[in-house]
């Protein structure tokens, strides 16, 4: 018997079932739909360009720092922004998609790895160290920058504050007369040695250009360092004020010799008076300031290399810690930092009277900078350091610091 056998058709073949092979396609997408999914897909692409520009900047900024005069204007991000732009970026990274969430989490992630490893200023040590024990023997040093000596605060303001700190050592910038609008040329010598003497009874008193240090301790030696040590007896006060940044004096104390450093580096800008649209020569004007910074460092670490002293150096540097003017200085001397309890110490720029010329559009209140700072060097040791108010006196905080020898 033969038998004839027939092929079936598989049940469901060629038709509408899903799945199969002749499925018609789906209705297509909406509108906002097809609108949120490219708005997605620009988002990531946005997203992985700034982060790839952040990170750039941050490459370049770095490899200038320090070491070419136009680094200024990529430097003055304060070290926060530089860490906090990278991880915002970071968790916006979390919204795009593919490939792009990858890359751009990757990219954020080396920018905020960058931000934290060079020069972030936060003190990490703040974190799990106890409460800083002060000898009761130990030495009280004071600096601050006084904004031109108090002038839109206050005079009697401004010893009020220095006399309730009651320090062994005083080292104060800008003692100084100056008239705004009149940019470099508006300095002027204070003649006030009578109330000097009259307002610090018994102490021992050194002053060039604008550094003033005031001192419990007798005065043994002193001597302007670095740059502008050389100039001429008689040369115009607005040259030693402009070259004249570190004060060097060398202090009796039981017998031991401590030296004292007030410095005061040279500000990179000077808002006052510079007018962008007058044909200024910017480039000369930062060469200038650029070559006379690192004139004022290199001669302060010349002379501590050379100075086995116990030795303190404090005052205005005009550098953060992202910058990379300080790198030398920090590797020769201690930061106070490590004996303070602040995890974010800031020194500028705090609420406090100006006299600029543009002061409503710069004088504000912005304090995401520490510009002034405090080292030690050889047989000293610092037990506690402290950033403090000025009550409005000055937009700088006053730095407060105590040693032993």
């Amino acid at each position: 018997m033969s038998v004839d056998v027939i092929d079936q058709e598989p049940a469901g073949a060629g038709t509408a079932g899903p799945g199969g092979p002749d499925a018609p396609a789906g209705p297509p997408p909406g509108r906002a739909r097809r609108v949120a999914r490219t708005a997605r897909l620009w988002y990531g692409r946005l997203l992985l360009g700034v982060a790839a520009l952040w990170l750039l900047y941050a490459l370049i900024r770095w490899a200038v720092s320090g070491r070419w005069h136009w680094a200024i204007p990529l430097d003055a991000a304060p070290p926060l922004l530089l860490m906090a732009i990278p991880a915002v970026l970071l968790l916006a990274s979390a919204a795009s998609c593919g490939r792009r969430r990858r890359w751009g989490a990757g990219i954020a992630a080396a920018g905020l790895l960058l931000g934290l490893t060079t020069g972030s200023g936060l003190n990490w040590q703040a974190l799990w160290h106890g409460e800083r024990q002060v000898p009761a023997d130990a030495l009280h040093v004071v600096s601050l920058n006084t904004q031109y000596w108090g002038k839109a605060a206050g005079v009697e303001r401004l010893y009020g504050l220095l006399h309730r700190q009651d320090a062994d050592v005083y080292l104060l910038q800008e003692h100084v007369a100056w008239t705004p609008g009149l940019g470099e040329d508006g300095y002027a010598r204070l003649n006030d040695d009578a109330r000097l003497r009259a307002e610090f009874p018994g102490y021992h008193i050194a002053r060039r250009g604008e550094l003033l240090t005031v001192s419990r301790f007798p005065i043994v030696h002193k001597e302007v360092v670095g740059a502008g040590s050389d100039l001429a007896p008689g040369v115009p006060f607005k040259r030693i004020f402009e070259r004249n940044k570190v004060l060097r004096t060398d202090l009796s104390v039981g017998g031991q010799t401590l030296s004292v450093y007030n410095v005061h580096v040279t500000v990179q800008l000077a808002l006052d008076n510079l007018n962008p649209f007058s044909g200024f020569d910017f480039d000369a004007y930062f060469d200038r300031k650029f070559s006379w910074r690192q004139e004022e460092i290199k001669g302060l670490e010349k002379d501590l290399a050379r100075n086995s002293n116990a030795k303190v150096i404090a005052g205005d540097f005009n550098s953060t810690a992202a910058m990379r003017d300080l790198d030398n200085l920090r590797s020769q001397a201690t930061d106070a930092l490590e004996v303070s309890d602040d995890f974010v110490p800031v020194s500028w720029k705090f609420p406090a009277p100006a006299e600029f010329e543009w002061e409503s559009v710069f004088n504000r209140p912005l304090p995401f900078w520490r510009v002034d700072w405090t080292f030690t060097d050889g047989p000293v040791k610092a037990h506690r350091y402290e950033l403090a108010a000025t009550d409005g006196i000055s937009e700088h905080r006053m730095q407060k610091l105590w040693v032993t020898l």
